[in-house]
């Protein structure tokens, strides 16, 4: 059984931008459908999945992802014709009639009709006959379900908004998915979250990041009050309310605009962003994060003790907050918990694919050390060796072969003690937002001025943006308090750091006293492992710098040139890469 998972509305952005005059940099963002991706399960098993904006740059596209597609084929040894199922993680068509009143927009943006099309744009046939529209919930509850490896779990899903609901609560049972609870649109705590980040002047849908990472330098004290009204549980339904006063939802194009109105009567003018911490943003970022944070906990305490279960998975943008991950796992009634790499749309094209096997009876069939987020493209030696070949021509960087061996794994391990920041490349690449030791940029915890510099002369990005470590398990509880649960794997859950460890890791310990870790074992990753061994040896602790290998604005990297491109244009200090060692040329250092 093959069966192809997509994820996107291939038409969204263009519709946006064509209908509206002048949008504002931070609203063209404003649609659903982002973060197309493809995944492709073959009898049961994940072989491949990658999101399109790794492919042709621009971040979050959702437009149809034809260089995803291609890729998840060909990584298979399957041609489209092989494919008997196509799995797309929207199902809008079973709600047209709610969209009486914007026939054009249903029927240019969201009908199932716009995918097929683009798969006929795209040389496929036969695809009405494969095709399958799958809720949008149900492909994120599917997505973090399956791979969790749990018979029996609780699945919540929360995000800006699906078809028409906005939170979502099944059982996982057995490998079938029953819905509990549902809330719509109208009481989203993750489009609640987005227009908050709209307000402070980033950009929604992309840079809820930045104000979870703004929140920890902030008192929730002075806005505590405004969120406790805005946003209220009820414990007899399970329900999240947002009061939102009328229309307030109205005009996302144009930035939401009486939303925009109402924060600013309720709290301060909505600022421009020059990447400075700002006394008053960052309070109404943690009154926000602790909010969010207290429904989180809220509606999961409830429901695990409505149904007894104690096994928790969790998928949907808003579970990308390892901050409010952090609180759901230190829940007393919690024993296990998995959250989604892929946890936003990205994921919806494995989540998607898993569902449709199932119904076509094919089971899911997990790996032994549990799910590998490792799934997009890689490099062979040779392919490197043509790409550093190619540069070197031009004089700009000069470079050996090493291999994978001690010696090599040694040398990365001298640059990071002797405070060098290098950009690490092996292995497949990523799937999800978080850069887990495949294609980062890396550096000495304790290094001079490591965040500083990281921020300022590498990524190029605001100064307050924090860093996660990646950690070797055997050092994690040194280090950090944590229950070490999975989202700890896949840098989705905060842990404390250790009082008497700051010193040791002051490039990664934020403003809070947390740290986004990443629990790196063997079986998860050997090499990455074989290099914090190697760090060990060299200073003592098992733990680096981990961050994304990219810069402001730029997809996580995927390709060796791609890589060597960005390792010239930054004050990396060395690019180790799938045996290789790269450094500036004298007169392009």
């Amino acid at each position: 059984m093959i069966v192809l998972g997509l994820s996107g509305l291939p038409y969204a952005q263009d519709h946006l931008l064509k209908n509206t005059a002048d949008p504002h940099p931070l609203d063209e963002r404003n649609v659903q459908g982002l973060d197309s991706a493809a995944c492709l399960i073959v009898d049961g098993r994940v072989v491949a999945a990658a999101a399109e904006e790794r492919f042709n740059g621009d971040k979050g596209t959702g437009r149809f992802p034809a260089n995803a597609v291609n890729y998840v084929l060909r990584e298979a040894g399957v041609d489209k014709d092989d494919v008997q199922a196509i799995a797309h993680g929207f199902d809008y068509d079973r709600h047209r009639r709610l969209f009486a009143g914007a026939r054009d927009y249903f029927d240019d943006v969201l009908s199932g009709a716009t995918m097929v099309e683009s798969l006929h744009n795209a040389g496929w046939t036969d695809v009405e006959e494969r095709f399958h529209a799958v809720d949008h919930h149900v492909a994120h509850a599917a997505s973090a379900y399956y791979p969790s490896g749990f018979a029996s779990a609780l699945c919540v899903v929360s995000d800006g908004m699906g078809e028409t609901e906005s939170l979502s609560v099944f059982r996982g049972r057995d490998g079938r998915l029953e819905k509990l609870h549902s809330q719509p649109i109208s009481h989203s705590l993750g489009l609640l979250y987005s227009l908050c980040t709209r307000f402070l002047g980033f950009a929604s849908n992309s840079d809820e990041y930045k104000v979870m990472g703004l929140a920890a330098y902030g008192n929730p004290e002075p806005y505590r009050e405004l969120f406790e009204t805005l946003v209220t549980f009820d414990g007899t339904t399970g329900s999240i309310h947002v009061n939102w006063p009328s229309g307030a939802l109205g005009n996302p194009e144009l930035g939401y605009p009486k939303a925009m109105r109402y924060l600013e009567s309720v709290a301060f003018p909505s600022p421009v962003q020059n990447g400075e911490v700002v006394t008053e943003h960052a309070d109404f970022a943690a009154a926000l994060q602790t909010r969010l944070t207290a429904m989180l906990t809220s509606l999961t305490d409830h429901w695990l003790r409505q149904t007894g279960e104690t096994s928790l998975c969790l998928a949907g943008g808003t579970f990308l907050n390892c901050k409010a991950n952090q609180a759901i796992c230190d829940l007393p009634a919690v024993e296990r918990v998995f959250v989604q790499p892929a946890a936003g749309d990205d994921g919806t094209a494995l989540g998607a694919a898993l569902h449709v096997t199932r119904e076509l009876g094919a089971p899911y069939v997990g790996e032994p050390e549990g799910f590998q987020p490792y799934t997009g493209p890689s490099y062979t030696t040779d392919e490197v060796r043509a790409a550093l070949r190619e540069r070197s021509a031009q004089g700009d960087i000069d470079w050996e072969y090493v291999g994978l061996t001690d010696d090599y794994f040694a040398a990365a391990a001298r640059d990071l003690a002797g405070d060098r920041i290098i950009s690490w490349f092996h292995g497949r690449m990523e799937f999800g937002p978080r850069a887990l030791g495949n294609r980062s940029i890396l550096g000495l915890p304790k290094g001079d001025r490591i965040k500083e510099r990281i921020n300022s002369l590498v990524k190029f990005r605001e100064p307050f943006r924090p860093f996660a470590p990646a950690v070797l398990d055997e050092d994690r509880d040194r280090l950090f308090e944590t229950r070490a649960l999975a989202p700890t794997r896949y840098m989705l859950c905060t842990a404390r750091v250790r009082a008497d460890q700051h010193a040791a890791v002051a490039g990664i310990v934020h403003a809070d006293g947390s740290a986004r870790i990443q629990d790196v074992r063997e079986e998860y990753n050997p090499r990455f492992w074989a290099l914090l061994k190697a760090v060990k040896e060299e200073t003592g602790t098992g733990c680096v710098v981990n961050t994304s290998f990219n810069v402001k604005g730029q997809p996580l990297i995927m390709d060796p040139r791609t890589a060597i491109d960005t390792f010239l244009r930054t004050s990396l200090d060395r690019l180790y890469i799938e045996g290789f060692i790269v450094q500036k040329a004298a007169h392009a250092a």
